[in-house]
């Protein structure tokens, strides 16, 4: 089968064996605000005086100034990280950025009335005044945003996450609205938390019953004390540092466990955010990881067969020693990676 790699030039695999052949470096996306989708939780700045890149993390840079049109454009090319992207009085009324990731971003006294932001990552985000007359922000996770003076008439925050650094116009009131508050003891039974991101997050004595947690990434999460009955954890992602109650087997309830050498056949992967993770080993034969991010994970000797992973990021990726026969790899971004042979391509 002949497949397509965009990052490491015409790119196709011949019995599981890759060959590239070498070519000029194109424009990387971003370069024009420098706002990146490189990792979860941090981004790539270049720069100017030495043309060399510096690793940040988000909490080291002031947000980014950014124009509306460059955010739609890349959005509409399958993008959705913008984290500390400045779109402060940004005109976004009625457009769609359903879980888009503006995380720790300025939206103050942005326009966004009839918006759809369903699922949307606000976590400490400034939106200070702005508008959201009948946004539907149904599931997205607004703890630590900041919304004080915000206009709030007929928005939507069923299923949004909020905690207690999360601030609300003082009028409005965010249990009685359907939203789920995340604290040790929260009562989120029957709570739909599908997808939800609640790494590192304490739930310590939580009423989970019935809770539907498919897809949530509960990777070093405390669970312990927190009743599990009945709730739905297909697909859920754990890994060693999630504490639980010791009698309780995330495995047997379907939940994946993201480590080395983990059987992780068939599962569903898609769009997961995996950036730095350690799957040397894992057997992801027949994995869905379409537009995964998997931005400087160690895949050394996973198994990737019939993998789909169209349009991931493999940015800085070791794939050394890995079986990719059939793997589907389609837009897949593989800048800087580490090929099966050992042999890397430079941006």
């Amino acid at each position: 089968a002949m497949l397509k790699s965009p990052a490491w030039g015409d790119g196709f695999i011949v019995a599981a064996r890759p060959f590239f052949v070498k070519r000029s470096p194109r424009q990387k996306a971003g370069e024009t605000s420098n706002i990146t989708s490189s990792g979860d939780n941090q981004m790539v700045v270049m720069s100017a005086s030495n043309n060399m890149a510096k690793r940040q993390t988000t909490s080291d840079l002031k947000p980014t100034p950014m124009d509306v049109n460059e955010l739609l454009g890349r959005y509409a090319q399958g993008e959705r990280a913008f984290t500390k992207a400045d779109l402060g009085e940004a005109h976004l009324s009625g457009t769609n950025l359903s879980r888009v990731i503006l995380r720790d971003g300025d939206l103050s006294e942005a326009n966004l009335s009839a918006a759809y932001l369903k699922g949307a990552d606000l976590r400490g985000a400034d939106l200070k005044g702005a508008d959201l007359r009948g946004t539907y922000l149904r599931g997205a996770d607004l703890r630590g945003t900041d919304l004080r003076w915000a206009h709030m008439q007929g928005t939507d925050i069923s299923q949004a996450l909020y905690n207690i650094q999360t601030r609300f116009p003082a009028e409005l009131d965010p249990k009685a609205l359907g939203g789920y508050a995340i604290a040790p003891g929260a009562d989120l039974e029957n709570g739909y938390l599908c997808g939800a991101d609640l790494r590192w997050t304490k739930l310590t004595d939580c009423n989970l019953k019935r809770a539907y947690l498919h897809r949530s990434d509960l990777r070093s999460a405390d669970l312990r004390g927190a009743d599990l009955t009945d709730a739905d954890l297909s697909a859920a992602l754990y890994d060693d540092l999630t504490q639980f109650h010791a009698e309780f087997d995330l495995e047997a309830a379907g939940a994946y466990a993201i480590a080395p050498n983990a059987s992780l056949i068939n599962a569903k992967l898609w769009r997961a955010r995996l950036s730095g993770v350690d799957l040397s080993g894992a057997d992801l034969t027949d994995a869905n990881l379409y537009r995964a991010d998997l931005s400087r994970a160690n895949l050394q000797g996973a198994n990737l067969t019939d993998a789909n992973l169209w349009g991931a990021n493999l940015i800085g990726a070791n794939l050394q020693g890995a079986n990719l026969q059939d793997t589907i790899l389609k837009e897949a971004d593989m800048r800087g990676a580490i090929a099966p042979d050992g042999t890397s391509e430079s941006d």
